[in-house]
């Protein structure tokens, strides 16, 4: 077993998260945009293996993610921990949904059971929401928006608090503008979170924007609605100095914490691009580090051995060195075979599961997914997918098809959103079946490679297989795995990249079925007996 904290703790698409302790015990989620399930919760006994309970948006009559295209992504949660609640103590989220439900709250007792249906707070207006419990029993929200007066340039933000009742999610009393952004440079505050420490209250906020400016800041006061002094040497941990060529980039939206030892330390989100030297993209966009801080003369120092993340630390906050039998801080299945005839929380699909089409239960140790919508749709999709979580991989399939009507057509995806993906599929044409490989770049799909099959049965099985060695993919299809002969090769990747594509998220990789006919009617249905995603590297960066 390691006792070391192995970066990134959480691998491929993780960011914004947040972090709270209960019973010595750490609790973290992080934002989840427009996928389905939301919120994605995890808890670990010492930031060094993190187990997903859960997630806090698991079911759709919890929240409404469908249509709108990104804008009802959920973003930016902060998780707290309210131990004068009875006698166990309640865990609090909140979060934003933009263009749908707004800012957020919901709680639970059982964390890795149960969590309330999300109620909108009311009062709560801009983004970024964040909840502080005060010594005295006061509950103050925390907020980000565009400023309201004096405003001198047009992103330029405010941090405000006000008094929150969160038995009715209702803001009350004086609202308190206590920071605000103070150069065009700074661009959007961001991810702000109140802690006190030996009576000093802090704020932690980020600045800069998402891209390579990102950074940390912090503010301290000894009465928390006034008298903010920002540190002059902000921001006090960021890798914009390290310029375009830097490993890791983009690091900010943290959330410092101590752990049960007494010791501090910040959970944030940095990108690691990866591919050819002058062209590195940020396929698994945002994945979530832990690293340690110490204080000097009151004020926190991040990363204070050298100044930057580093792939692991000792439970000391220490630098080391990785050892060859670190696991991945994560531990997910390699293997789902589907024998447990219910969804493994890691699994995923865009806005909302179709329990319709989307069927873990009918058939014993098997995934039935009936064909969909075409993948360029925001609803009624047969699709589910994973994380990628590193920079090489092997992702494969072993799938029956049941063909109904001509274009029926079911296979293995590599995903960034509706218009950006990489596909292997069967396709039933009428009187044969082919093999095809498809590329949507902006939503433009092209059949780059075909080839017939099959013929004179509605009936295909195979397996499909993708081997990711950085930016270059190749799709394999064969009756077994020991028989794989290679359908596409040298496929470049890095359009899938947020950054080039326009997304918002990490890149996911799983299987789809979309239905030639009415999806409606349920005619076609393809039966996935296992799913293998395992990565073949663990190198920290590129």
């Amino acid at each position: 077993m390691s006792y070391r904290i192995i970066n990134p703790v959480l691998a491929g698409f993780y960011p914004a998260p947040s972090v709270c302790v209960s019973g010595g015990k750490l609790f973290m989620v992080t934002a989840s945009f427009t996928y389905f399930p939301g919120l994605p919760l995890f808890t670990s006994k010492n930031g060094v293996a993190w187990n997903q309970l859960g997630n806090i948006i698991s079911s759709g009559a919890q929240l409404d993610m469908s249509g709108q295209g990104i804008d009802k992504r959920l973003m930016s949660p902060t998780l707290r921990f309210d131990s004068s609640f009875c006698e166990k103590g309640r865990f609090y989220c909140v979060a934003n949904q933009p263009g749908g439900l707004g800012i957020f709250l919901c709680f639970s007792d059982e964390p890795a059971s149960w969590w309330s249906n999300p109620v909108h707070i009311d009062g709560a207006h801009g983004y970024d929401p964040s909840i502080f419990f005060d010594d005295d029993g006061t509950v103050w929200y925390c907020g980000v928006r565009e400023a309201t007066e004096d405003k001198f340039y047009e992103s330029q933000s405010e941090v405000y608090l006000q008094r929150i009742d969160l038995e009715s999610a209702r803001l009350y009393g004086e609202q308190k503008i206590i920071l605000k952004s103070d150069s065009r440079r700074t661009g959007w505050i961001e991810g702000p979170h109140i802690f006190k420490k030996d009576e000093i209250y802090y704020l932690l906020y980020s600045e800069g924007g998402l891209g390579l400016n990102h950074g940390i800041s912090i503010a301290r006061s000894e009465k928390i609605c006034e008298g903010w002094e920002i540190r002059e040497i902000n921001p006090i941990f960021t890798h914009r100095n390290m310029g375009l060529q830097s490993k890791i980039v983009s690091v900010g939206h943290g959330d410092m914490y101590c752990d049960k030892d007494g010791r501090w330390w910040i959970a944030l989100c940095a990108c690691r691009p990866y591919g050819d030297k002058l062209h590195r993209f940020i396929n698994m966009d945002r994945e979530t580090f832990i690293v340690p801080v110490r204080w000097e003369e009151g004020w926190p120092v991040i990363a204070p051995e050298t100044g930057k993340i580093e792939n692991a630390y000792s439970l000391s906050g220490g630098v080391v060195k990785r050892s060859d039998d670190d696991a991945d801080a994560v531990i997910m299945p390699v293997v789902d075979d589907f024998n447990e005839n219910e969804i493994k929380p890691y699994w995923l699909t865009n806005r909302a599961f179709c329990d319709n089409l989307i069927r873990w239960d009918e058939v014993s140790g098997m995934l039935r997914l009936y064909g969909g919508a075409p993948i360029q749709s925001e609803e009624n999709l047969a699709m589910i997918v994973r994380r990628q979580t590193s920079f090489c991989y092997e992702a494969c399939t072993q799938l029956t098809c049941h063909f109904a009507n001509q274009g029926d057509c079911a296979g293995i995806i590599c995903y960034q959103n509706e218009k950006c993906n990489l596909r292997l599929q069967y396709k039933y044409l009428g009187m044969v079946i082919a093999i095809q490989f498809i590329r949507s770049i902006d939503g433009n799909e092209e059949v780059v490679k075909e080839e017939i099959i099959g013929g004179g049965t509605n009936e295909y099985s195979g397996i499909f297989r993708i081997v990711a060695e950085k930016q270059l993919l190749k799709f394999e299809f064969g009756a077994d795995e020991r028989s794989m002969s290679i359908f596409a090769s040298d496929v470049d990747s890095s359009f899938l990249s947020p950054d080039k594509s326009g997304g918002h998220s990490g890149v996911t990789v799983g299987m789809f079925a979309i239905a030639g006919g009415d999806f409606k009617l349920k005619q076609f249905y393809t039966d996935f007996d296992w799913f293998k995603y395992e990565n073949i590297t663990q190198e920290f960066t590129s």
